[in-house]
């Protein structure tokens, strides 16, 4: 991949309970997750991101992805895992 891609998401979620759900899965999976409410940096698996917050906007740049995965099926994934809908 040459090119990085952003996907940027409305949260509707407080950053801290993002964050915390966000790591527990990580773990879970065996993904290295650094960061905080503002900004971090995701790698496993072939994949390299990182994240920023702003407002209420989560924008997640990825850097490398395996070539065999689309780029539909990765900003799918990304908004599943990223709970999008209003409480």
């Amino acid at each position: 991949m040459k090119t990085p891609k952003s996907i940027q998401i409305e949260i509707f979620d407080h950053p801290d309970e993002l964050i915390t759900k966000a790591k527990e899965t990580a773990q879970k999976y065996g993904v290295h997750f650094l960061g905080d409410t503002d900004q971090g940096v995701i790698k496993g698996f072939g994949f390299k991101a990182d994240y920023l917050f702003q407002e209420n906007v989560l924008t997640i740049t990825v850097f490398r992805k395996p070539a065999f995965l689309p780029w539909t099926t990765v900003e799918e994934k990304v908004r599943a895992l990223v709970n999008m809908d209003p409480r």
